[in-house]
């Protein structure tokens, strides 16, 4: 159970960095297509670069670091607790260290 659990975390951060430049490209597409719908090929273009950076940056991510990895840093708060113990036990001895001076 906690196997899907996990997996279930994966996809759903694999999603949320893809998202980030898709739905920003999205944007940029749609206000150059309200501003003149002649322009249709252009918002194609740019969401199409923006879903391909997407993937592109969601699996480089993945691969490297791994999405719930790369997250945690970002947030700063370890979602699946116990899943990496090496680097637990050494924000345990980093923040005792700080707390002691």
């Amino acid at each position: 159970m906690q196997k899907v659990f996990n997996i279930l975390i994966e996809i759903s951060y694999w999603l949320a960095i893809f998202f980030s430049p898709f739905l920003a490209g999205s944007f940029i597409g749609l206000v150059i297509y309200i501003k003149n719908p002649d322009l249709l090929w252009v918002t194609i273009l740019v969401a199409s670069i923006a879903m391909i950076t997407g993937i592109w940056s969601a699996e480089r991510i993945r691969k490297k670091y791994g999405c719930s990895r790369y997250i945690e840093k970002i947030f700063e708060t370890p979602d699946i607790p116990g899943e990496y113990p090496e680097e637990a036990k050494e924000a345990e001895e980093k923040e005792s260290s700080t707390k002691n001076s």
